[in-house]
């Protein structure tokens, strides 16, 4: 029982990154000074690691975009979503990701889609349009949309990155991925660098936090989690990230969603439980 439940501890922590961070930019840092500091730190914390147990750091142009989409896309339009928009609405567009990725990976080896995933690709689309269209009122709706872009780009990331895995695994991938990623990341944030948010403790706890936790440890977790109950029962679990985040945003920052952005999530999560269904049918 206990074994089940911890392949849900970084899907926890994860969603943890959507909260602080919503805290952190709503507080005046940058959407993509964000970015450049969290990795900053976690890349240096991940590279200390690496060089600790004997892995290698591999600097390729096999991982340019891996590195710009995983690590600098990824988070910037995530963080850039939270400026504009409610924690839950973001991390909601996470369950985009699967769907995004089995258009990609179908796509790219030529395969038909199942009829499951067409209907959770339609269900997903409609969600989304509605998470898009309740916000219309202010700029929510541009949270919507940043995050589906977020999600799209982690799909993009993961089908790049399999190729790339066959000769690395994926912890020796992010920490080389972070690492390519700095000159990107920094030559994005300095036109937004201002010090006065920095000076600002809750700001600087929460980089700590987003950096050390989500950014690192969860990844260590995750990789635990996948040697204890298995890779393809581990992966189901990812699937959580949206309801997660969507819960603990609830709690802690009393957000709410109005009816159409609720339909939106309602749509989202089903088209989510039907690619996890399929997941687990073409698993077993």
């Amino acid at each position: 029982m206990l074994e089940g439940l911890i392949p849900l501890i970084p899907q926890f922590l994860w969603a943890t990154n959507f909260v602080v961070s919503k805290v952190i930019v709503s507080r005046g840092l940058h959407a993509l000074v964000l970015t450049a500091i969290r990795w900053s730190v976690a890349g240096a914390l991940l590279y200390a690691y690496s060089k600790a147990v004997g892995d290698e750091i591999k600097i390729s142009k096999e991982l340019v975009i891996p590195a710009i989409t995983g690590i600098t896309g990824f988070s910037a339009l995530i963080y850039a979503g939270l400026m504009v928009s409610k924690a839950s609405i973001v991390g909601l567009t996470m369950a985009l990701i699967p769907i995004f990725t089995a258009i990609l990976a179908k796509s790219y080896l030529k395969e038909r889609l199942s009829l499951l995933l067409n209907i959770s690709i339609v269900l997903g689309f409609i969600g989304e349009i509605l998470l898009t269209l309740g916000g219309l009122r202010g700029l929510t709706w541009l949270g919507a949309v940043l995050g589906a872009l977020a999600a799209l780009d982690w799909a993009i990331y993961t089908v790049t990155s399999k190729r790339v895995m066959k000769d690395m695994g994926p912890m020796n991938l992010l920490t080389s991925a972070a690492i390519m990623a700095q000159p990107l990341n920094w030559a994005l944030a300095v036109p937004f660098l201002s010090l006065k948010p920095l000076l600002d403790p809750i700001v600087d706890l929460g980089i700590v936090y987003v950096s050390l936790v989500p950014g690192f440890l969860a990844y260590f977790l995750w990789l635990y989690s996948v040697k204890l109950v298995g890779a393809s029962r581990a992966g189901v679990y990812i699937n959580a990230l949206p309801l997660l985040t969507l819960i603990l945003a609830y709690f802690t920052l009393g957000e709410r969603l109005g009816l159409l952005e609720s339909t939106g999530a309602l749509l989202i999560l089903a088209a989510l439980a039907l690619v996890t269904y399929e997941s687990l049918k073409e698993r077993h």
